[in-house]
């Protein structure tokens, strides 16, 4: 346990009553155990995690990382619950020797930490650009119908503690220099029915119910990140009968003075696309383009194949119609770059657009997604639809992992992306971007209705995987 950690009378209570505390936990398993499920979702492959405990040790049971660091208020505790991959803290100078390793770090005792300002202050200043802090904190509510419950049942907590509601809390994380980047709350029934207790906790993740939960669980970054400009760019552009359009680029791949990939994947064109493309790199033989297949299938297949392709820091991913200037693609990627911005969404529907850019139905459709995905990240979403998209190529993997989990292919890849993106803790921003009339070709987004259920059920199904079952 590291010392001058704890508020005195946490201290006092767990070391008079440490053993009718272990009594507490195993005869409350189920409350413990459903946290723990929840964190193990929220905790993505993690390799070395720090966990700062108060009693409840047991909620690290489900997290699966390769080495987690544990400091605790008793060592009983510890050695009841510990796993073999646990280590425990000695001392502060140990953890803070250390912090940068760490890819997560869950404090679960808040309420009982002596400084936590000072503490959350500088956690902000040294964490690695990756790391995530999660936090766990009580409602309003159940803070205080806990505190009843304890003076009734002296030896199941501390009587006094910190009073932190999610209120006071936000603003510590952001003069911490913290972003939030999700605030789940879970959990309406702590005692275990067999069937019914799981059914209500599920039931009470929707929204307005959620008011009512146990627990707030918060996800945070670093505010401020040290970026580089010499990151390769990998600009991912599929092509499907544009051979129209291709020409158009000889003119916008010089603008765009970056350290640079151009990948164009023919997806099986049947008209003069291909060849157009290989003309095109001929021509502009001083910059880095490359040519693959697509595989014929849709546009996200497309994508993706072309992402596993690249050799760049940074994907970037564009339309073959231009209807994005590579101007605005040039200030989205510098915003990524100059931010701590792990994944931006460009939008089309901030600025005006031009007459006739986007059908009305597209439109309409636009903004009835962007509602929808607004609800289920529960931040704002102006635009799912834009084509450019812009992330780090090391997160693609995590991304990939989860879209093949929804069980319902996007044809598209928009959905994919961002939902990839909300599920593995990634702040995502979006940057507006005029949007142009295509000059060439039809537009690729045809059969309205059909491609809209497609998406309403996507959208449907990942809000239960995120909001309810996760």
């Amino acid at each position: 346990m590291i010392k001058d950690y704890y508020i005195s009378d946490t201290l006092k209570f767990y070391s008079n009553y440490v053993h009718q505390r272990l009594k507490f936990l195993k005869k409350r398993k189920f409350l413990f155990n459903e946290i723990s499920f929840f964190l193990s979702n929220l905790v993505n492959k993690s390799k070395k995690l720090a966990f700062f405990g108060c009693g409840n040790l047991l909620i690290t049971k489900k997290i699966l990382s390769d080495k987690i660091y544990v400091n605790e208020v008793n060592d009983f505790i510890f050695d009841e619950f510990k796993n073999q991959n646990y280590e425990k803290f000695e001392n502060l100078s140990e953890f803070e020797n250390h912090i940068s390793e760490f890819d997560h770090i869950v404090f679960a005792d808040i309420e009982h930490q002596k400084n936590i300002s000072t503490n959350l202050l500088n956690i902000g200043k040294i964490i690695n650009d990756d790391c995530r802090v999660i936090v766990i904190s009580k409602s309003l509510i159940w803070h205080t119908f806990i505190n009843w419950y304890k003076r009734l049942s002296k030896k199941s907590g501390p009587l006094r503690n910190n009073y932190l509601p999610f209120s006071n809390l936000k603003q510590i994380f952001i003069n911490s220099n913290l972003d939030v980047l999700r605030n789940e709350k879970i959990i309406i029934m702590p005692f275990h029915i067999p069937y019914i207790s799981k059914i209500i906790n599920l039931i009470f993740r929707l929204p307005i119910l959620n008011f009512f939960c146990l627990l707030n669980i918060t996800v945070l970054k670093k505010k401020i990140v040290k970026n580089s400009n010499e990151q390769k760019i990998s600009v991912i552009i599929p092509c499907k009968n544009e051979e129209d359009n291709i020409k158009l680029f000889k003119e916008e791949i010089p603008k765009l003075n970056l350290k640079v990939e151009f990948l164009f994947g023919d997806d099986k064109s049947e008209d003069d696309t291909l060849n157009k493309l290989n003309r095109l790199k001929e021509e502009l033989s001083d910059h880095d383009i490359k040519i693959y297949n697509g595989p014929g299938i849709c546009k996200s297949d497309n994508v993706y194949t072309g992402i596993e392709y690249s050799t760049g820091d940074i994907i970037a991913i564009y339309d073959a119609d231009l209807t994005v200037s590579f101007n605005d693609m040039k200030k989205s990627i510098d915003y990524l770059k100059q931010t701590n911005s792990d994944f931006i969404n460009c939008s089309r529907m901030v600025i005006p657009q031009r007459t006739n850019a986007m059908k009305n139905s597209n439109y309409f459709g636009n903004i009835f997604f962007a509602f929808m995905f607004s609800i289920l990240f529960k931040n704002k979403i102006t635009d799912t639809l834009c084509g450019t998209k812009i992330f780090y190529k090391k997160d693609w993997l995590n991304i990939k992992n989860y879209s093949n989990e929804l069980g319902i292919k996007d044809l598209w890849g928009d959905f994919d992306l961002l939902i990839g993106a909300y599920k593995n803790n990634l702040k995502i921003s979006e940057v507006p971007v005029f949007y142009l009339e295509r000059k060439e070709e039809e537009t690729k987004m045809t059969n309205v209705i059909k491609n809209a259920l497609r998406m309403l059920m996507i959208v449907i199904n990942s809000y239960y995987r995120l909001r309810i079952k996760n």
